[in-house]
């Protein structure tokens, strides 16, 4: 099933498009560069802070609370345990575990649209989406008639919500963890859901492999809805934080950092703390990427003119647009790695000049670049009429 749209847009227009996305890269700019300098900022408090906690930190037995260690930055390990009960009272469930969760879906219409543009002589772009549509399990209900295409109704209310239940004592020997902490428990394993609740009829729904399905499990209307489970039980954690009394609070760095940590097994100290370093690591790898990726895009923007106004022989605006979207790539690479050895240059002053080096390296290519596009003729053609 698919429901095809065509649009075109004339050369006119689209310079116009074009200058108008001038100012939305110029944006994305100021973003990009905002970003990259704060997430540098924060990789260098990462760095303080982790090693502030590795030089602080005091291991100790989680079989006894010391006053001593009141008010101290301290790691323990061991066996967490509860005995609190975690429900779903609606489906009859009562388990002795740390977390209950359960997840809803209902069966829906999806639209799904695909867009081509392609470009005509003179200047113009013609676009044709397609509108396809199918049906599958989503979270929350569709509203079909924002369709392009009629004749795919999601009908009826969703009944089944998700949600969790947590247990309220969850301690660690002679400790109490913290709601912080037990959110923190984050693995988990599917629950199969033995039976239904007592005076449940068939119309009502079934089961199938321990899920709840209201309608047919292997063919589904649109509708129908199914709930799975999920139990999160005790296991060995380790937990980094400030002792307080018989329980904890979250560690304060210098940097202004606060640490409330539980990972899961019996790890060392030194390993929490490789742990947070590992973690910090990919955050900052992952928000410098999408520094670049978010200035790639600002430039290709404040470019894009330049392609546009060379449309109108497709040919030689594919040819500008292309070597446009490599000059926005080597400046967006190497902008940001100037701003990157500038937030390093006094903290780690031979990795700072080595950022630098590199993007000296990429605005040579830069240059090189640009000048074979000088190289291209200067005037465009008119438009064909």
């Amino acid at each position: 099933m698919a429901f095809t749209e065509t649009t075109s847009v004339g050369w006119l227009g689209r310079i116009g498009s074009s200058i108008k996305g001038i100012v939305v890269g110029l944006v994305l700019l100021v973003v990009s560069l905002v970003m990259l300098v704060m997430n540098e900022r924060n990789a260098v408090q990462d760095l303080k802070t982790n090693k502030e906690i590795a030089e602080k930190v005091v291991s100790v037995s989680a079989d006894s609370v010391d006053s001593a260690n009141e008010g101290e930055l301290v790691h323990m390990n061991g066996p967490a345990k509860t005995e609190d009960l975690v429900k779903n009272e609606q489906f009859g469930i009562e388990e002795n575990a740390i977390r209950l969760t359960w997840n809803a879906e209902i069966y829906q219409w999806v639209e799904k649209k695909k867009s081509e543009k392609k470009k005509k002589l003179g200047g113009g772009e013609e676009t044709v989406t397609t509108y396809t549509y199918e049906k599958k399990w989503v979270k929350e209900p569709v509203d079909s008639s924002k369709f392009k295409e009629s004749g795919h109704n999601n009908l009826g209310e969703q009944s089944y919500r998700r949600g969790a239940s947590q247990a309220q004592l969850v301690t660690l020997g002679a400790f109490k963890l913290s709601d912080g902490l037990i959110s923190q428990m984050s693995w988990d394993e599917p629950y199969a859901l033995q039976e239904l609740p007592e005076g449940w009829k068939k119309e009502d729904g079934r089961l199938s492999e321990g899920v709840f399905f209201s309608g047919k499990p292997g063919s589904p209307e649109i509708g129908d809805e199914k709930v799975s489970f999920a139990l999160t039980r005790p296991d060995d954690v380790s937990v980094m934080a400030v002792q307080t009394g018989d329980s904890f609070s979250t560690y304060q760095s210098e940097t202004g950092k606060t640490k409330l940590l539980l990972y899961r097994g019996l790890l060392s100290a030194e390993e929490v703390v490789a742990g947070e370093e590992k973690k910090a690591k990919i955050l900052r790898w992952a928000l410098r990427g999408g520094g670049v990726l978010i200035m790639f895009f600002g430039f290709l923007l404040i470019l894009k003119l330049l392609s546009v106004l060379a449309d109108v022989l497709p040919f030689l605006g594919g040819l500008v647009g292309g070597v446009s979207a490599l000059v926005a790539l080597l400046l967006s690479i190497a902008i940001s790695f100037v701003v990157i050895a500038i937030s390093w240059i006094f903290f780690r002053p031979l990795l700072g000049i080595g950022l630098l080096a590199v993007a000296i390296g990429f605005f040579y290519l830069i240059k090189k670049k640009v000048s074979v596009k000088n190289q291209m003729p200067d005037s465009v053609p008119p438009p064909l009429n």
